[in-house]
């Protein structure tokens, strides 16, 4: 499970610093007037026509052209009656495609995520508003309050919300970066259990091998990971940022003691391990 490769890709220094770049297409001013949260009926149809869209086409090119392979999915099941008051999952960010495994590991789940707003001036920014996008704003307060009101409300209302609480998509990165703690806020706040959900790679073998160099990608499953009501919020934050951290490199074969462990969070101090 815990397979490195020997691609030659150069991280950035900075564990959260974005490695690619996205055509400018279009400006957007992502202020407090934006619609963070668009409810109107066209929108809706669009989110219904994608969704219909993904599960029979989408979803099968997505496991075709990257050996897609879900664990834990018989477990999740289960539990999806648990979570039925709304949930917030969270991942690594390791190649463009990672969230539509992760929308198809959890269908018919159809949520929304929270997503870098460069993406969004790009050639997929319609489409990544119709799969339930949802910009941060920077360098501005008001804008922020709005966003923070359009991340409650999906919260209110028993949806589930996306992170990828490591800030950037790195290709095929094996480790765990650092999670930014803003995403445990939301959790502690709203009261919402954390799916950790992880991915990780194999070696192409046999007829794999004709089809590309990239590593496959296996996607797991965790268990909800829920809030210590009985802790302050400070220290609730800290429970469950740290224990998700911890959780998401077990499930992808990094245990104590070994060598990429990390329990280090600080961003700015993360060392790379390739």
């Amino acid at each position: 499970m815990y397979f490195r490769h020997d691609l030659d890709f150069k991280y950035p220094d900075r564990s959260d610093e974005h490695m690619i770049t996205v055509k400018h297409l279009r400006d957007t001013n992502f202020d407090e007037n934006y619609e963070y949260l668009p409810k109107g009926f066209w929108h809706k149809f669009k989110r219904a026509c994608l969704w219909l869209l993904l599960n029979p086409l989408v979803f099968t090119i997505c496991t075709l052209r990257h050996g897609l392979k879900i664990y834990g999915r018989k477990e999740f099941k289960k539990i999806r009656k648990e979570l039925k008051g709304g949930a917030i999952t969270v991942s690594n960010h390791v190649f463009m495609w990672d969230y539509l495994c992760v929308l198809k590991a959890i269908r018919p789940r159809m949520q929304y995520h929270v997503a870098w707003k460069t993406n969004f001036e790009g050639p997929n920014g319609p489409l990544i508003r119709w799969v339930g996008g949802i910009p941060i704003p920077t360098d501005n307060m008001r804008a922020m309050v709005k966003f923070n009101k359009a991340v409650g409300e999906v919260l209110d209302s028993g949806k589930w919300l996306h992170f990828f609480p490591e800030g950037s998509m790195w290709f095929y990165y094996p480790d765990i970066r650092p999670l930014k703690k803003g995403v445990f806020k939301y959790a502690v706040k709203f009261n919402k259990p954390v799916l950790p959900i992880t991915l990780s790679f194999r070696k192409r073998k046999g007829i794999w091998k004709l089809f590309g160099k990239r590593p496959l990608v296996d996607l797991h499953i965790g268990k909800p990971i829920y809030p210590d009501t009985t802790l302050s919020v400070p220290d609730a934050i800290d429970k469950i940022h740290k224990e998700t951290y911890h959780v998401m490199q077990v499930m992808n074969g990094i245990n104590p003691g070994d060598r990429t462990y990390n329990e280090n969070q600080d961003i700015e101090t993360y060392i790379k391990t390739m």
